[in-house]
């Protein structure tokens, strides 16, 4: 009896003792103003890798596998987290109204960029990957990273982000032989 006694509280205990989440979140990063011109852009979709778009962060391990860590958790959906940090990290970088960011009303004139990110990712090396299509160009962008550590990864794949949204905002900029 007295042993079925401790097991219920012990059971009890560990039941009110959850295990707390951190969460993370991406961050901006400013960016340098182009002069671009034209109809305004707004992104229409973004896909993710299989098994990445999640509330959990994940990390590539070796032999293609993912570690999920389920009590590091982004603050969104991790699509929305890089619909939302891409569009302002455009915003940013594009002239007054030239950004049309998500939920804001479409003008009839619009160009509609769809992004596919094959990779968005950290692991098993100490750095981001970022692999991503858009319009008819490929990026490939690695960010060093201090370690593995959720932190790090989350400020590596801003890092990213931003870096891909200077990439757009340069293939949207006419080339200097067209002038």
């Amino acid at each position: 009896m007295r042993k079925l006694i401790v097991l219920l509280l012990l059971t009890g205990c560990s039941f009110f003792s959850k295990t707390k989440s951190t969460i993370y979140s991406l961050d901006r990063v400013p960016g340098t103003v182009v002069n671009v011109r034209g109809t305004p852009i707004a992104i229409n979709s973004i896909e993710l890798p299989p098994g990445f778009d999640r509330k959990e962060l994940v990390v590539r391990k070796a032999n293609n596998q993912l570690d999920v860590r389920g009590t590091q958790q982004w603050s969104a959906t991790f699509s929305d987290l890089v619909l939302h940090t891409l569009a302002f990290d455009l915003a940013d970088r594009l002239p007054q109204g030239m950004m049309v960011l998500p939920g804001e009303t479409k003008p009839a004139a619009l160009r509609a960029i769809d992004v596919v990110l094959e990779e968005i990712a950290a692991g098993p090396d100490a750095k981001v990957v970022l692999d991503a299509r858009w319009l008819t160009h490929h990026e490939h962008i690695e960010v060093p990273i201090a370690s593995l550590d959720s932190a790090n990864v989350a400020s590596g794949i801003s890092q990213a982000i931003a870096t891909f949204a200077d990439r757009i905002v340069a293939g949207l900029s006419p080339s200097p032989q067209n002038h």
